[in-house]
């Protein structure tokens, strides 16, 4: 079942990303998400993905809420996240038209986009080595 976020509405598609939904804003913008989360789940900085979306489940606040990727070809159990680390979301709605980015934004997006691929490059992810990183730097270490 999705969450509809209590401080912005934003909708998650489920408790885990609505812990890290208010947690990751809280963090990065501080503000009302911090605030509320200070309020209603305090401490909540010490706790990892799991425990927070199960102490978010038992607040009268947080409402289940109909999700838009219900609506879709596959329904929130096929959720994924790409390897590209691509937004699905903004990306279907540049390709319909309904963002309306004009030329400024859209060359941003597709500068993020490339960004995104080349880090995912330096990582190994694209060349299939990413395990093998971590080998090379360990391999003259002793104790």
């Amino acid at each position: 079942m999705a969450y509809g976020c209590p401080v912005c509405e934003e909708p998650q598609v489920d408790a885990s990303h609505l812990a890290n939904h208010l947690a990751f804003t809280a963090v990065i913008r501080s503000g009302d998400h911090e605030d509320w989360l200070d309020e209603h789940a305090p401490g909540w900085g010490e706790n990892d993905e799991d425990t927070l979306a199960e102490r978010l489940l038992d607040l009268d606040e947080v409402a289940e809420i109909d999700h838009p990727i219900d609506a879709s070809e596959g329904g929130p159990d096929e959720h994924t996240h790409d390897q590209g680390h691509r937004n699905p979301a903004v990306d279907s709605r540049a390709s319909r038209g309904d963002a309306a980015l004009d030329a400024d934004a859209q060359r941003i997006l597709d500068e993020a986009q490339e960004l995104t691929r080349q880090m995912g490059a330096v990582d190994g992810e694209e060349d299939g080595d990413a395990g093998d990183a971590g080998q090379e730097d360990s391999e003259g270490e002793t104790e």
